[in-house]
């Protein structure tokens, strides 16, 4: 049977009760969005399929908005737990290390996956190369998401105060407003979330800002995802 990671559509279930009620929500859902898409790229990439020209794009589009994305959200997430000062517990401090670790040896990953999936969406020719580096990418993403949301998350939710945890999840918002990203990150956290989960996340924002996400943010995301997931179909690789 297939890994259930490996299907687009898989989503992570990962999310612990402790840390869900303590409202560390951002990251859990960050992950879950990250790895449906990682596996969206490695599924097309194992199917070995041209892709048209303008889904192409969009596919790079797409790829280059998330790496920078969750490269800024890694950083984040680092900088603000280490500014708290629950950080300073021996725990802590051994558990940020291991983050900071593990967000390194993923980023070099990700480097090397993002470098194959560009060339072949760039020329347009499948190439067996580029899987085994995204399959890679893919898999270390997926145990570094485990990681955070079985030891890192809930750490956080038993040592921080109710305040502490406010500020890491406004932090983890503003780097993505400072990045100018929040018109990717907003529909693309929201999309599929139930009313009542969407609306906590768009309660963190001014009324004037939901109005931006609702007429022109989402729109935007829509048609983006269209291009790119619901576009024009891969074609069967032959001889060139």
């Amino acid at each position: 049977m297939a890994n259930p990671v490996d299907r687009p559509d898989a989503a992570s279930s990962w999310t612990t009760p402790d840390v869900e009620d303590a409202g560390v929500v951002l990251t859990p859902l960050m992950n879950q969005r990250y790895l449906r898409d990682l596996a969206r790229y490695r599924w097309l990439l194992a199917s070995a399929t041209r892709v048209p020209y303008d889904r192409a794009q969009a596919l790079l589009d797409w790829w280059n908005t998330l790496t920078t994305v969750m490269t800024a959200h890694h950083q984040a997430l680092e900088a603000t737990f280490r500014a708290l000062p629950a950080a300073t517990d021996p725990e802590a401090e051994s558990a940020l290390s291991a983050l900071a670790t593990r967000h390194a040896l993923l980023a070099a990953s990700r480097a090397d996956a993002g470098m194959f999936l560009t060339h072949v969406l760039d020329t347009g020719r499948p190439s067996s190369s580029a899987q085994l580096p995204f399959i890679r990418f893919h898999e270390e993403a997926t145990a570094t998401a485990f990681w955070e949301e079985r030891e890192f998350l809930p750490l956080a939710a038993r040592s921080l105060t109710p305040a502490d945890r406010l500020r890491v999840e406004a932090s983890v918002l503003a780097v993505q407003a400072a990045g100018d990203t929040l018109a990717f990150v907003l529909p693309w956290l929201c999309e599929t979330l139930p009313p009542s989960r969407r609306q906590v996340i768009l309660s963190a924002f001014p009324a004037g800002m939901t109005r931006v996400y609702h007429e022109q943010w989402l729109p935007a995301h829509a048609r983006l995802a269209a291009r790119a997931w619901s576009g024009p179909p891969a074609q069967p690789h032959g001889p060139a």
